[in-house]
């Protein structure tokens, strides 16, 4: 193999495997590093399932960059003939109308024209049997929102770019990075390579990768469980077009989220409550106390009859801000990096990829990148 190329990129989950099916399409010698064989279960990519949504929460800026990314998630569908994405409509539920995540995400509807609608407690007990929600509670639905299957998108992405003669390399880890102006090195526990551009999306190993930027990132374990249902009477209910995705403030500041059953039994997991680790020490083991927790939150606001099924554990890499950083290295210009997403960045990676994919080879951007800049997070 000939060991110089165009464009390397280290790290193929979810925007590493969108970048290099996006860099394939243009004629260049491209090449993709994983240290594991993707998909895999030791990263933040994984877990069958992942939300996709419009009205978000989070931040109006990252409306337009969403609907793109819808865009090229129809285009990946129509391009490998496989179902990427499945519309569920999604619900945002707050414990009031004041609670952060429901006034966040009609911000973001109304900012953008993101049709929704405003359900009161009785309103969301009709029209969705399977919720148990307070004479408080109200909520946000939309109806294009929905569930993107992360491992088949990996799967798509890195089949598709290896059609178009990307060289995949799996299970090789990288030892360093060495740059100059012209030339990057990059030297792993089986070989060495040499390329022009270099992209780093590499999540929870960023800072190990590129020490010297010394970025403020932590990472998270986080627990995902599945619970079946027991009731036959009520299985109509947590069907995958009975029951939205949703994503519920339950107390202020405390989150969990989840999906229909897609045939494991209903997904839930709680939102940035992880334990914090480095990834190379990451545990895959749960506790009946992490069982017990989830199981209580679905007997209070669910009504459903459920057992334990199993679990799966995954990271978060998270910046102070939650949000993401798409940007040069502060030192080179030919490094770009792509990471880390905060736990909400895989419904954006059909767009980040092309982004990246821009960004390495010069072509105008279709979005502003500047909120993302790793200069935020530079000593002044």
């Amino acid at each position: 193999m000939n060991k110089n190329f165009d464009v390397i990129v280290l790290g193929l989950g979810a925007h590493g495997s969108s970048a290099i099916f996006h860099l394939s399409k243009n004629n260049l010698k491209v090449c993709g590093i994983d240290r594991f064989t993707p998909p895999h279960v030791f990263g933040s990519s994984h877990g069958q399932s992942r939300i996709i949504r419009q009205a978000y929460h989070e931040s109006p800026m990252y409306v337009p960059l969403v609907k793109k990314a819808y865009k090229l998630w129809d285009e990946l569908e129509q391009i490998s003939g496989k179902q990427l994405l499945l519309k569920t409509s999604g619900i945002i539920l707050g414990d009031n109308a004041g609670a952060m995540i429901v006034k966040g995400a009609i911000l973001s509807a109304e900012t953008h024209n993101v049709p929704y609608e405003y359900l009161h407690s009785n309103e969301i007990k009709e029209r969705f049997p399977a919720l148990k929600p307070t004479e408080d509670t109200v909520a946000v639905v939309e109806q294009s929102a929905g569930i993107l299957f992360p491992e088949e998108c990996i799967k798509t992405n890195l089949h598709l770019a290896a059609n178009n003669g990307a060289e995949l390399l799996y299970n090789e880890v990288v030892m360093s990075i060495v740059s100059t102006n012209d030339t990057i090195e990059i030297v792993t526990d089986k070989d060495s390579y040499q390329t022009k551009k270099l992209i780093v999306s590499a999540g929870a190993w960023l800072n190990d990768l590129l020490p010297e930027l010394h970025l403020p990132v932590n990472i998270k374990r986080q627990v995902l469980f599945w619970f079946k249902n027991t009731s036959e009477e009520l299985q109509q209910f947590i069907s995958a077009d009975k029951l939205p995705i949703y994503i519920w403030e339950y107390t202020h500041g405390r989150i969990f989220y989840g999906f229909p059953d897609l045939g494991n039994g209903i997904k839930i997991a709680p939102h940035h409550e992880g334990q914090p680790l480095h990834p190379d020490l990451l545990s895959k083991e749960v506790s009946e106390e992490e069982i017990n927790q989830m199981k209580n939150i679905i007997d209070e606001y669910f009504n459903v009859n459920t057992v334990f099924n199993y679990s799966d554990v995954c990271m978060y890499t998270n910046t102070p801000d939650e949000h993401f950083i798409i940007d040069h290295h502060p030192s080179n210009n030919n490094i770009i990096i792509a990471s880390p997403c905060s736990g909400h960045g895989f419904k954006f990676s059909s767009a980040i990829g092309k982004i990246l994919s821009d960004m390495a080879t010069g072509k105008a951007l279709d979005f502003d990148i500047s909120p993302f800049s790793i200069k935020r997070f530079m000593i002044k």
